[in-house]
C-alpha cells in the first residue's frame, strides 16, 4: 500500500511524473486538513446522521446539533473528497466506503480507531522532542492514568476514558483482518487452549475460537487494559470460551506445555529485542509439543531499498518508537527469537488486509 498523490487525469499523470506537482504540500497540509475533517465529521455524527437517508445541510445540522454554516462547509468538503456524494440540488448522501467503514452498523466499520486518532494526533506532536533527546513519549502510562496530551502545550490532562479509546480503536483496527488472521493461523490439529498475549479487546482470540470450535481462548493482559476492555469481551458472545486473565505477559506464570497457541499480535513492537527474546523463550516452555507461537506485527526494512516495498512497517516504527520505547523488527530479529528459544520456524505469512504485516511462526518440536 502506498500513500501519497493519485492523479485523476491523464494531465495531472503528466505534471506529477515531470516533477511539477508541490507533492510536499499535498503531504502535509491537504493531509493534515483532510485527516482532522474525517475525525470531526467522525466525532461530530455527521455520517450515522446519513445512514439511513440523503439529508441537507441544515437538517444533517439539527441532527447533530451543530452550526449551519460550518456544517455546510463540512459536508462540502467531504463531498470533495469522495466521502459524500451529492444527492440532488441540495442533499448529501453517504458514498459506499463512508458507508462500510464509518457508520457502527456496518459489520465492516472502523469508527472508533478514526476517533482515537484524534489521541494519536497528541502522541505524533511528541516526534521533535523524541529525535532531539531520545525520549519516549510513555503513551500506555499516560491513557492507563486517565491522561492525554494538550496539543498546545504537551501537558497532560484528565480524560478518563482515555485507555477506553484506545482499546475500541485496537478492536476496530483488528476488526480489518480478524477473519483472515484466523483462516491463516496455523492451528494444530486438536488444539483445545490458546493464550493470546496483550490482546485485551479479543476480537483475534474470538475470530479463532470461533473458527476452531474445539478452543478454549485466554486474553492476557494488564488490569487497565482488562476494565477499558470487559465490555467487549462480553459483547463477543462466546461465554466462557473466551475470557480475560489479569498479569504481566513477563512476569505471570505461563505454566508448562499448557498452550496449542500464543498469540502476540501487535504487542513486540512496544518492547526491545532483548525483551521478545525473553518472551519467546517463556513461551517455547509454556507449549505443548507441536504447538505453535505466532508473532504477528508490522515488519521493519532491513534496507533503504527494503523501505521502497515495506512502507506501513518503517512509517510506524518512528512511530511506536516515539510513542511507546520500542518500534518495528526486521524479520530476520523476529525469526531469531524463535530459535533462540528453541522453536522451528516456519515460513512467514504476510497478511493482505494489513500490508506489511506478517505473522512469525515458530512451532515447538
Amino acid at each position: 500500500m502506498r500513500l501519497g498523490v493519485v492523479p485523476e487525469s491523464p494531465l495531472e499523470w503528466l505534471a506529477l511524473r515531470s516533477g511539477r506537482v508541490p507533492t510536499p504540500l499535498v503531504d502535509t497540509h491537504l493531509a493534515v486538513a483532510w485527516a482532522r475533517t474525517l475525525i470531526v465529521a467522525t466525532r461530530s455524527g455527521v455520517f450515522e446522521a446519513l445512514a439511513q437517508a440523503p439529508r441537507t445541510a441544515d437538517e444533517v445540522a439539527a441532527a447533530c446539533r451543530l452550526a449551519a454554516v460550518p456544517t455546510r462547509r463540512l459536508l462540502d468538503a467531504l463531498t470533495g473528497m469522495g466521502t459524500l456524494l451529492p444527492a440532488g440540488a441540495s442533499r448529501y448522501r453517504l458514498g459506499r466506503q463512508a458507508r462500510r467503514w464509518l457508520v457502527r452498523a456496518s459489520p465492516s466499520e472502523v469508527v472508533d480507531k478514526v476517533l482515537f486518532a484524534a489521541d494519536e494526533w497528541r502522541f505524533v506532536e511528541h516526534y521533535e522532542r523524541y529525535l532531539e533527546r531520545g525520549e519516549p513519549l510513555g503513551m500506555h502510562g499516560l491513557l492507563a492514568d486517565g491522561r492525554v496530551l494538550d496539543p498546545a502545550p504537551p501537558l497532560p490532562v484528565d480524560d478518563h476514558d482515555a485507555y477506553g479509546r484506545y482499546q475500541r480503536g485496537l478492536h476496530a483496527l483488528a476488526g480489518v483482518s480478524a477473519n483472515e488472521v484466523a483462516r491463516r493461523t496455523p492451528v494444530p490439529r486438536g488444539a483445545r487452549e490458546l493464550l493470546d498475549l496483550g490482546g485485551a479487546h479479543g476480537r483475534y482470540a474470538a475470530a479463532l475460537a470461533r473458527r476452531h470450535p474445539r478452543l478454549q481462548a485466554t486474553v492476557l493482559d494488564l488490569a487497565p487494559a482488562v476494565r477499558a476492555s470487559a465490555e467487549l469481551l462480553r459483547a463477543e458472545g462466546l461465554g466462557p470460551r473466551l475470557v480475560h486473565r489479569v498479569g504481566d505477559a513477563f512476569e505471570v506464570d505461563l505454566g508448562e506445555a499448557a498452550w496449542d497457541v500464543v498469540l502476540a499480535s501487535q504487542f513486540t513492537h512496544h518492547h526491545d529485542d532483548e525483551a521478545n527474546q525473553r518472551l519467546a523463550r517463556r513461551v517455547a516452555r509454556a507449549l505443548r509439543p507441536g504447538g505453535v507461537y505466532v508473532v504477528q506485527d508490522l515488519v521493519r526494512p532491513r534496507t533503504p531499498a527494503e523501505a521502497r516495498r515495506l512502507r506501513l512497517g518503517a512509517l510506524l516504527d518512528l512511530y511506536f518508537a516515539a510513542s511507546s520505547g520500542a518500534g518495528t523488527f526486521t524479520l530476520p530479529q523476529m525469526q531469531a527469537w524463535l530459535v533462540g528459544a528453541g522453536l522451528v520456524p516456519l515460513r512467514p505469512r504476510w497478511l493482505r488486509t494489513l500490508p506489511g504485516m506478517a505473522q512469525v511462526i515458530g512451532r515447538r518440536p
